[in-house]
């Protein structure tokens, strides 16, 4: 989420969108910004800690997109660019709030229908179910009942 939002705020602040290497870029940063929040204890539950992490993974993002050749200013952030990367943060803390409080609650209702959509149909509890057993023959089955075995050890 944080890159995803690096990238329009970017481009909210006059930055261009990127290219592969950009991409290439924001997905390594995606999986180090989760592998903090998922590692570091406190990031993983809200609060200040997951601000001061979503303004780095900001930062970070803003980096790589100059890295990658597309900014007209070089590393330097003017203050729309500032401002738009300050309002990532927000955005990215007000959409984790959300999933925090909306997330149980989803997983509550789905954990109440799942079970009715996996009960079987009345038409087919109806019906006779009779067990068919069939044997298969593989291929190493056919080869050794064609060949004749010897049962003892063999001659010295």
């Amino acid at each position: 989420m944080t890159p995803t939002l690096a990238v329009a705020a970017h481009g909210a602040g006059g930055g261009a969108s990127p290219d592969a290497t950009g991409v290439l870029l924001l997905l390594g940063l995606s999986a180090v910004l989760l592998t903090a929040a998922r590692s570091v204890p406190g990031l993983n539950t809200g609060g200040p800690g997951l601000v001061v992490l979503l303004g780095a993974g900001q930062l970070a993002g803003h980096l790589m997109l100059s890295i990658s050749g597309h900014h007209h200013g070089g590393m330097s952030m003017g203050s729309s660019m500032l401002g738009t990367h300050v309002a990532a943060v927000g955005g990215c803390a007000l959409l984790v709030a959300l999933a925090e409080r909306i997330g149980p609650r989803c997983a509550a209702a789905l954990g109440r229908v799942l079970p009715l959509l996996r009960s079987p149909s009345p038409i087919f509890s109806r019906l006779p179910m009779f067990p068919v057993c069939v044997e298969i023959p593989t291929q190493a089955s056919a080869v050794l009942s064609a060949s004749i075995g010897r049962r003892g050890p063999p001659l010295v």
